[in-house]
């Protein structure tokens, strides 16, 4: 019971030490093997078949082959030995994360069995030494993630990082690497950090207020500001329209007065004798094209103005329509007897 016991303390070590070391690299899988120790003469021949075929595909530099005769071999029987010559495969066939992430889950997990059995010590010391020889050409990133909700969630270089492995140094190839916290309902974190082999960066992330949705707001300003720039110049236009109206106004109401005041001299406040009926015409047709110039103004103005106030409200803010809510304003209006401006106060 006490063996029991120790085990699982032991393998609750482990379990939390290899966390960290296997958050960045989703190729390196969990093995389902019994341990050592716990394994039966069964299981350690059908372990230690696959793992010879392992070593010899090795040999023959055959790496991908050679993973998959090691990983089989790994989920019979949980060996570091097995686990260091997958860090070695992955080592030579480039893949430098990878390997410096299954070298320290080696050395972690050959250390601990080495308490029970002394022959696990070369397995942790090679594997620690070969780790050591990587560590010169990869870079590592220190992410600091404040607020993090419980399914928020960190990528670096392309990999997802399990939240247990936050708190440690990620190793990374050097070079440029992106950094994304992504927490659901809020707008993507992205970094790009800079690392140099042999280096640690350090970067800080705020995920209660860096990711907020301020960009979609920002966007439908601008979208609403595009929107109002599009109906300024037909505002302009409206309102040359309204300006030559106005002009038409004034200029057949003056002929139109000047007819009428000729009319009035010659007739006075008596009917016009025969004679006069090409002025009278003359002086309706004049009446029309003033009443018409009036009309053209008036809608032309109207329409000018609705369309400034509107191209403007879509700019405006939020915050300051509020707060000219109760300024005072004016408004165009026409009656068939009034064409004027009103104050609102």
């Amino acid at each position: 019971m006490i063996t029991t016991v120790a085990r699982i303390k032991r393998a609750s070590l482990v379990f939390g030490l290899t966390l960290a070391l296997s958050a960045t690299a989703p190729s390196v899988a969990w093995a389902a093997g019994v341990t050592p120790g716990e394994a039966t003469p069964v299981q350690r021949e059908q372990a230690q078949s696959r793992f010879l075929k392992g070593r010899d595909l090795y040999n023959q530099k055959k790496y991908d082959a050679a993973i998959v005769e090691m990983r089989a071999s790994l989920d019979i029987v949980a060996s570091p030995n097995t686990r260091l010559f997958i860090g070695r495969s992955l080592r030579d066939m480039g893949k430098t994360v990878a390997a410096y992430v299954e070298l320290g889950r080696a050395a972690v997990e050959a250390r601990e069995l080495a308490r029970d059995d002394a022959r696990y010590q070369k397995t942790a010391q090679a594997a620690a030494d070969e780790r050591a020889e990587l560590e010169p050409k990869l870079g590592f990133v220190d992410v600091t993630i404040a607020h993090a909700a419980p399914n928020t969630t960190l990528r670096i270089a392309g990999d997802d990082v399990r939240p247990g492995g936050w708190s440690e140094p990620l190793p990374v190839l050097p070079g440029d690497s992106e950094i994304i916290v992504e927490t659901p309902g809020r707008s993507p974190i992205t970094r790009t950090v800079h690392l140099t082999a042999g280096k640690h960066e350090s970067v800080a992330i705020d995920a209660g207020t860096e990711g907020d949705s301020s960009d979609g707001a920002t966007a439908s300003v601008d979208a609403s500001t595009r929107s109002g720039n599009k109906l300024r110049p037909i505002a302009y236009v409206a309102g040359g329209v309204a300006a030559v109206g106005l002009a038409t106004f004034v200029v057949a109401g003056l002929m139109s007065n000047g007819t009428y005041s000729d009319l009035e001299a010659a007739c006075g406040s008596k009917s016009c004798p025969p004679g006069h009926e090409d002025d009278i015409s003359k002086g309706r047709t004049q009446q029309t094209i003033a009443n018409v110039g009036l009309g053209v103004f008036v809608v032309g103005a109207a329409a000018s103005v609705t369309l400034f106030v509107l191209s403007s409200s879509k700019q405006a803010d939020t915050a300051a329509t509020a707060q000219n809510k109760h300024r005072p304003g004016t408004r165009l209006t026409a009656s068939p007897s009034f064409v004027g401006l009103e104050g609102a106060f």
